[in-house]
């Protein structure tokens, strides 16, 4: 296991829990309330359009919240409103420009699959005993922490061994965690982007 996924390995153990398109999947739950809000990876549609002067291209903006009920969970939910692409990223024609666009889409995307990931897994191991607000911060504290490491281990997805190896290992623990919420579950096989 590599060093950027001990923080989802601590966080199962503190909360006791006994460039190429066709390499990651998104897993969809079979659940009538999904943890990850939109239960599929975004799109550059539903991305707003930024013409500010950033130093990034684009970000992913993803709240983790708890959802009260019976029984409650912690759901993931991407902002449109404050995730944002650059014009010229999305309205790109050249094959050049279009395969930075691609690349750049799937580093965000997988920002919100990280969250996904913690939160899928914090839901796993939400028990009644539990403090249900304790453990959101912790999840919280964990997501921002990991996409922090994301970011920098792949330089904001500019190196391509780096993302490829963030890519596989999210998506391993997503199939993962999600075949444990359903055992019955057949993985999803939907291109995780475009």
């Amino acid at each position: 296991m590599l060093h950027h996924l001990l923080p989802i390995v601590a966080l199962m153990s503190i909360i006791t829990l006994t460039g190429c398109a066709s390499n990651i999947h998104w897993q969809a739950e079979q659940q009538s309330l999904p943890a990850c809000l939109p239960d599929h990876a975004p799109t550059w549609e539903e991305f707003s359009k930024s013409y500010g002067n950033y130093k990034h291209s684009a970000q992913t903006a993803v709240a983790i919240t708890l959802v009260r009920g019976m029984p409650s969970f912690f759901q993931a939910r991407f902002d449109p409103d404050q995730s944002w692409v650059q014009p010229h990223i999305v309205e790109a024609w050249h094959p050049y420009t279009q395969s930075i666009a691609n690349r750049l889409l799937r580093h965000e995307q997988l920002h919100f699959a990280i969250s996904c990931l913690l939160v899928r897994q914090a839901n796993l191991a939400l028990t009644s005993e539990d403090d249900p607000h304790k453990m959101l911060q912790l999840v919280r504290a964990t997501a921002q922490r990991l996409n922090r490491q994301y970011d920098k281990d792949t330089n904001h997805g500019t190196v391509p061994e780096q993302q490829a190896q963030w890519e596989q290992d999210v998506e391993e623990q997503l199939e993962e965690v999600t075949g444990l919420q359903s055992p019955n579950h057949t993985l999803a096989t939907a291109k995780i982007w475009p």
